[in-house]
């Protein structure tokens, strides 16, 4: 049988640890504060959790040309300290990486082929897994995109079915075409990780190699947006373990999104509506940070 570019990636996956019993437990009168306390004390062993080297990790990726100029722009701001996620992060005590996935070349058209190929998509997934690098203790990931959540869309239409009007309204018909293209293509029960590389971008696939490498680690997740909800769906596809270290920092203004986290039951921390890049599960640090003191 010939290997796979996904091989690595599966046997990472499965060979997981197992989440540590909570030393904690949550005092009803905290309310959600004693759920992330004991949560957080999963991954952090005996005592109190905390939250001392916060990383949030963003990472751009193009789905088109004449979105690289709109991508750099973004960068280019994040990297002279003049973004929302710049002030955010600082209040937060957080560092900050913004990741460039080969902007210039956008992923192919989803609607008529797939995003990557198997050893782009494992190569970007293993890319994502850097975040990790400045071993933090708690890693806020977010994407950097423009245009609508097509991807993240897609991928959830894959996985959770419905209608595509269900997941994305302003980008329903690409988003119903791209996974009415991946049936054809590949039959009406692709894997999970076939999913991603057909539907999602670079961003999705780095950011579930984030998640899978945080929780290799043993590190809290906190997930920003419809894109990074839609990296831990792939994994929660591929064993629902696998995201059990992930908590959903906020909500988006795409309903789509909010109807994905409740399908993996992750109920945000805050509810600030925010527009992604990181900003929404930044702002969430300090309710994080808060229940530690609390515990």
């Amino acid at each position: 049988m010939t290997a796979s570019p996904f091989d690595d990636i599966k046997a990472l996956i499965a060979g997981l640890p197992a989440a540590g019993p909570s030393s904690l437990t949550a005092d009803p009168a905290l309310g959600r504060l004693g759920l992330i306390a004991a949560q957080l004390s999963r991954w952090s062993g005996p005592g109190k959790p905390r939250v001392l080297r916060p990383i949030v990790a963003l990472y751009a990726g193009s789905h088109g040309d004449g979105e690289a100029e709109a991508l750099r722009a973004r960068l280019e701001l994040i990297a002279a300290g003049g973004a929302p996620i710049n002030a955010l992060a600082q209040a937060a005590g957080a560092g900050l990486e913004a990741f460039d996935l080969a902007v210039e070349q956008p992923i192919g058209d989803i609607t008529s082929r797939a995003a990557m190929s198997e050893r782009e998509c494992a190569a970007t997934m293993a890319f994502g897994m850097e975040a990790l690098a400045k071993q933090p203790d708690l890693l806020v990931l977010g994407d950097i995109v423009t245009g609508g959540p097509v991807g993240a869309a897609a991928i959830a239409l894959a996985l959770f079915g419905g209608e595509a009007g269900d997941w994305t309204q302003s980008d329903a018909e690409r988003a119903g075409a791209a996974v009415s293209r991946l049936r054809t293509e590949v039959g009406d029960a692709p894997e999970p990780l076939e999913i991603l590389r057909q539907l999602g971008g670079r961003e999705i696939a780095a950011m579930a190699g984030a998640i899978v490498a945080a929780r290799n680690q043993g590190v809290p997740v906190l997930i920003d947006g419809y894109g990074a909800a839609a990296a831990a769906a792939v994994l929660h596809a591929v064993d629902p373990e696998a995201i059990a270290h992930v908590m959903a920092g906020d909500r988006s203004p795409e309903p789509g999104h909010g109807r994905l986290l409740d399908r993996l039951g992750l109920k945000p921390i805050v509810e600030l509506g925010m527009g992604g890049e990181g900003c929404g599960a930044a702002a969430a640090v300090a309710i994080v940070r808060l229940a530690c003191e609390l515990a």
